[in-house]
């Protein structure tokens, strides 16, 4: 699990955000709760995060899917995002779990974004999930525990840092990025180079910031 503290002195925020992947045991999940079909075991396990969130006074819990989460500061700079929207009261969703998805997805529309980056049963059949929880106290950890123990769960090897051409590629056709607006932040660097010369390091910066920028004008057309 990573866990990162956050002081925002100009808004007078300080909260933390941590960012776990658990690998469920689905059969002992099912058995515990006397589970015979997908829809019942989604109800069961959306009433244990609800439970555990409403327990946890101010906190947020969301799992999500990061098939287009292109790093941790990516979930961190929305965890941000959420937290001034909320601040300022210019969220588009009544509640921050939702939120978080609008400004992961960098998107407006409730629907896609939820489609998007939240979870279904086919992650529950995966075994591998990925979750965030913000607070505004330091129960990250005690919080992260109350998951795994409700849930049949265990820690597993947190990846959503590891990179591949594949993911890249996936997290532009998502934003729709194109080669083009990739250059220009290129050369924003000081940095000229052709296609057949882009690395994923060099293009893991480049999605961030456009990611980062579009988080940053989503919020402001908020505020319009």
């Amino acid at each position: 699990m990573i866990i990162k503290g956050f002081n925002i002195k100009e808004l007078n925020l300080k909260y933390f955000v941590g960012i776990n992947q658990i690998k469920m045991n689905l059969s002992k999940f099912l058995d515990f709760y006397d589970i015979n079909n997908e829809e019942e075991a989604l109800n069961q396990f959306f009433n244990i995060i609800d439970k555990i969130q409403n327990k946890n006074e101010n906190s947020v819990i969301q799992f999500i899917s990061d098939k287009y989460i292109l790093n941790q500061d990516h979930v961190f700079t929305a965890c941000y995002y959420t937290q001034k929207a909320f601040l300022q009261n210019i969220n588009i969703s009544n509640k921050k779990n939702i939120e978080l998805l609008l400004y992961l997805a960098t998107n407006r529309q409730i629907n896609r974004s939820i489609e998007a980056f939240g979870i279904d049963y086919y992650q529950f059949k995966n075994n591998k999930l990925t979750y965030c929880i913000i607070s505004p106290f330091e129960n990250i950890n005690s919080i992260s525990y109350e998951l795994l123990t409700a849930l049949s769960a265990e820690e597993t090897e947190l990846i959503i840092d590891n990179q591949s051409q594949d993911k890249i590629n996936l997290i532009k056709e998502f934003f729709e990025i194109s080669d083009n607006q990739i250059n220009s932040v290129l050369r924003s660097y000081g940095i000229i180079m052709k296609k057949s010369e882009f690395n994923i390091q060099s293009l893991t910066s480049v999605l961030f910031d456009l990611i980062c920028e579009r988080m940053a004008l989503l919020n402001v057309e908020k505020q319009k």
